[in-house]
């Protein structure tokens, strides 16, 4: 029995320094995961497989979340629209919303959260340009969006990202808009929406400035504003014609003490005009083929694989709007952004 006491303590050291150096293994590659940029990609490719339905891109999304899975993608929510869903989700400081939209959708303007809510374009000073490189899209430097119409079914895949002032400028709206395209890839194939795709976005120019009327070249070129002088427009802001953009817009101001805009023209097609529709003839929906009121107007047109496109010009409080005006450069800005898209059966107000 005294023989048997050092046999078992030397059996017993041999298998604490067998199992030292594989615990220690563990352990440097516990720590090698968590800290190593290879472990951060692993973990950040582990949470992108299930987050928000695995429509984010790796790539695209860690320009902006260098690989942060839990600050960069910290909310996925999934919402009922019609009788699918779409997902709203973070990607960084950014909040994306992705989803299939019928061309028979309209705004059912309660108060839950739906898709169509998405679709606007906020608080930027810059009016709505196109992506370009072929895809349906716009960015005004703050919020993107792009469309694929689906060739094998009556919907649209639609991605908005909505940003803030820390996006605005050309480099990184670029790059906004490069997420954007990719999830849409990713989104037509989920949904088995057969489409078109574009190519590499090209560099997106900068802020639209404001310029003397006369030198409209953009989406305001062909308004007549001659013999409106009393109206005090003394600028306009518009972006560069496109026939891809779903999103387009004119501004007429003013050289007042804060430069107020006076009117805003803009063209909204597919998806980005049926949330301009409601389910209901409340006030404020544009569900007529034309309208016209003391401060605003409307028109509409035919488009081809999607819902009517509506044209439309509203005065802000700073205007003295009159009617003759308001239909004549509705008239002018809905001809030319209409023949540009490839719409007809363009409907005015009289």
């Amino acid at each position: 029995m005294l023989m048997r006491k050092p046999v078992t303590i030397l059996i017993r050291r041999a298998t604490l320094f067998g199992v030292m150096p594989l615990v220690l293994i563990l352990v440097g590659g516990y720590i090698w995961y968590q800290m190593s940029d290879t472990g951060k990609g692993w973990r950040y490719k582990e949470k992108l497989a299930t987050y928000c339905d695995g429509l984010i891109p790796y790539d695209e999304s860690a320009v902006f979340t260098g690989l942060n899975a839990e600050i960069g993608l910290a909310r996925d929510e999934h919402h009922r629209f019609g009788d699918g869903r779409f997902n709203s989700c973070r990607v960084s400081d950014m909040t994306m919303t992705i989803g299939l939209i019928a061309d028979d959708a309209v705004n059912s303007r309660q108060d839950e959260f739906e898709m169509l809510d998405t679709l606007r374009s906020s608080a930027s000073d810059t009016p709505p340009k196109p992506l370009g490189g072929g895809w349906q899209g716009y960015t005004d430097l703050r919020n993107t969006g792009v469309v694929l119409p689906c060739n094998n079914k009556p919907a649209s895949v639609v991605v908005s990202i909505a940003g803030d002032e820390s996006h605005e400028n050309p480099r990184k709206a670029r790059k906004v808009g490069e997420l954007a395209a990719a999830a849409a890839r990713n989104a037509s194939a989920h949904w088995s929406c057969k489409t078109k795709f574009g190519g590499r976005i090209p560099s997106i120019s900068g802020p639209a400035t404001e310029k003397y009327p006369s030198s409209a070249t953009g989406t305001c070129k062909g308004i007549r504003i001659t013999g409106y002088e009393s109206m005090h427009i003394d600028w306009i802001k518009e972006s560069k014609e496109s026939g891809t953009t779903p999103l387009e817009m004119c501004t007429f101001g003013e050289f007042g003490a804060n430069s107020e805009r006076l009117y805003v023209l803009e063209a909204a097609f597919g998806p980005y005009a049926q949330r301009l529709r409601s389910a209901t003839d409340e006030p404020g929906a544009m569900n007529a083929d034309t309208g016209l009121g003391l401060d605003m107007a409307w028109a509409t047109a035919a488009c081809p694989g999607s819902a009517r496109a509506i044209f439309s010009i509203y005065a802000t409080e700073y205007a003295d709007p009159r009617k003759a005006f308001l239909i004549k450069s509705l008239r002018a800005f809905a001809e030319r952004s209409a023949a540009r898209h490839g719409c007809t059966d363009l409907r005015l107000p009289r």
